[in-house]
């Protein structure tokens, strides 16, 4: 693995920057252009179950985010970005830059979405995942605290949307849960 580009995505907690403002500035951009393996150095570690998840999930926006074009004619490295960000959104402390079910669709979950391979796979085991969402702000945390919506309830949101396949938002829990072994069935 490239140093140097460890030291620029060392720069960078992705789980920690606010949901508004972009993980990476123009001079991280302009510092990992300068190397002329960036893009291969960025796919490799998104690839890497065994990274840092903070250095995984950073890769992944990098490509995203940055001047890095050819990886995104592979399928496997859309896979592993695919992969990458599922993970962070199971881990991530600030759910907005994802998105709230029903409501919006945050950066990440727009990112996500643009993938041309990989998005079914890696969000289909979150479907499972029945941990809080967390959100911020006045409106989307208010709706957020009434709804309970879970990681599980956003990847269905996400599937939905990417599939074509409604998946209908519901106050009651037990109704969103139906909803998902439906979206579920259908995908299998």
């Amino acid at each position: 693995m490239n140093n140097r580009v460890l030291e620029v995505l060392d720069r960078v907690n992705p789980f920690l920057t606010p949901a508004d403002e972009p993980q990476f500035d123009e001079e991280d951009f302009r510092d990992l252009a300068r190397f002329s393996e960036a893009e291969k150095a960025l796919v490799a570690l998104a690839s890497d179950g065994a990274a840092k998840p903070a250095r995984r999930y950073a890769a992944a926006v990098a490509l995203l985010q940055g001047p890095f074009p050819k990886w995104r004619s592979s399928s496997d490295d859309c896979r592993a970005v695919a992969a990458a960000l599922a993970m962070a959104m199971r881990n991530d402390t600030n759910h907005n830059r994802w998105g709230l079910p029903g409501e919006f669709i945050g950066q990440l979950g727009e990112y996500l979405l643009s993938l041309s391979k990989g998005v079914i796979e890696a969000l289909v085991p979150l479907l499972q995942e029945h941990a809080e969402l967390r959100i911020e702000g006045s409106e989307a945390a208010t709706l957020q605290s009434v709804a309970h919506y879970r990681i599980s309830d956003l990847a269905a949101d996400l599937l939905g949307r990417y599939c074509g396949v409604p998946w209908k938002v519901h106050a009651d829990m037990s109704v969103r849960d139906e909803g998902i072994a439906a979206l579920r069935a259908k995908l299998s």
